[in-house]
């Protein structure tokens, strides 16, 4: 168990996988025995086994998940009573992507808590929090490999500051700049994030452009590729260290308000970790344009305390970022909330406000939704 972790339920990644993934084809006389073992599961093994639970978490597995998820671990079993294949948990990228909480949550209150099968029984009747830890633990440790950055430091994304955890999403990014006197410009960027092993992310962003004056102009804006790698996380899981580079591509039009006009390379450095049960996450880069002096360069960064208020899925998450931009500072006040059950689909929403420099600045509406392209929106059905 790691400290300071906060309570916070995405439901939406390895766990619930690891309980209701797809229907796989059975035989039509099992459905009477796959309910029958539904029952069996949810009405009479809690009271039988309250008094009768090992002091081994091994044990505990081999007592109450290895009739459908395998004394192995794998997932593989000849039961014919399951409509939903159990995930391989010695497969890394199932059991180390997300937080211990996710994991208790489904255990204590099963399968329904998440919108997912109801042939995922709750335990919590029959675990109490040390043994549902002891037991998480357990299923971590099918994961044989070295170096697989913790779930529990996989936290909820902030508008602007880059997230320290690699992950798999397709995120649209919608901003209007407004300002007293100034013409209005918007901003649509579609960005594709893929995670490439144990601790590599690649990313590929696409922006359309609106950009004010007479006569407006719309069309596409500088095109960006990017690479990030964790640098390092401690042993206790408390704090992840990612380094990463972005390349804008001008690929714009930049005399008609377009892009940038030159190619801008943008090595950073992401930070997170908890405080209590506020998630922590900073992010500093260079800007470094390939066509101007080295005088032109800017220093941006950004900080992001944020706070989840509930254990579910479809929790509402309260933050607000420090945005600077070398002396010119804004704040972002934001709110996020899961779309679904699952949490596969988020939404974010907030407005960038300049601290200083507001003769040159805009106000800007800013948000996003996301989509974890690997999960179901939608739970998996008996």
């Amino acid at each position: 168990m790691t400290a300071s972790v906060p309570r916070r339920l995405s439901l939406s990644r390895s766990f619930p996988r690891a309980i209701a993934i797809r229907p796989v084809s059975f035989y039509s006389e099992a459905v009477t025995e796959r309910w029958l073992l539904t029952a069996f599961l949810t009405i009479l093994v809690p009271p039988l086994a309250a008094s009768q639970v090992p002091s081994d978490p091994a044990e505990t597995f081999q007592k109450f998940c290895s009739a459908c998820h395998g004394t192995d671990g794998t997932g593989r079993t000849d039961n014919l009573a399951l409509a939903t294949r159990p995930m391989d948990f010695t497969n890394c990228s199932v059991t180390t992507a997300e937080p211990d909480i996710d994991w208790h949550l489904v255990i204590q209150d099963g399968g329904p808590i998440a919108g997912l099968s109801s042939q995922m029984p709750a335990f919590g009747d029959v675990l109490d929090a040390t043994q549902m830890a002891r037991l998480v633990a357990f299923i971590r440790s099918f994961c044989t490999e070295p170096g697989w950055p913790s779930g529990n430091l996989n936290f909820p994304r902030p508008i602007f500051t880059e997230k320290a955890f690699p992950e798999n999403e397709v995120v649209v990014l919608p901003a209007v700049l407004h300002g007293a006197g100034q013409e209005v410009a918007a901003r649509l960027r579609a960005v594709y994030e893929r995670r490439i092993g144990q601790r590599a992310h690649v990313e590929v962003g696409a922006p359309l452009e609106t950009a004010g004056g007479t006569p407006r102009h719309t069309g596409l804006g500088d095109i960006t590729v990017a690479g990030k790698y964790v640098l390092h996380t401690d042993s206790r899981s408390t704090r992840l260290v990612t380094g990463g580079l972005e390349v804008s591509l001008p690929t714009g039009r930049s005399r008609r308000g377009l892009g940038a006009g030159t190619t801008i390379v943008e090595p950073y450095l992401a930070f997170g970790t908890t405080i209590l049960d506020v998630y922590a996450q900073t992010h500093v880069k260079l800007e470094l344009p390939a066509r101007r002096p080295w005088a032109e360069r800017d220093l941006v960064y950004n900080v992001y305390p944020g706070r989840d208020l509930s254990q579910t899925g479809n929790t509402w998450t309260l933050g607000i970022e420090l945005n600077g931009v070398d002396d010119h500072v804004a704040v972002t006040p934001q709110v996020r909330k899961g779309l679904t059950r699952t949490g596969a689909l988020a939404v974010a929403a907030g407005v960038r406000l300049p601290v200083n420099q507001r003769d040159t600045h805009q106000m800007r509406w800013v948000g996003y939704l996301l989509w974890e392209y690997l999960e179901p929106v939608r739970a998996a059905r008996d």
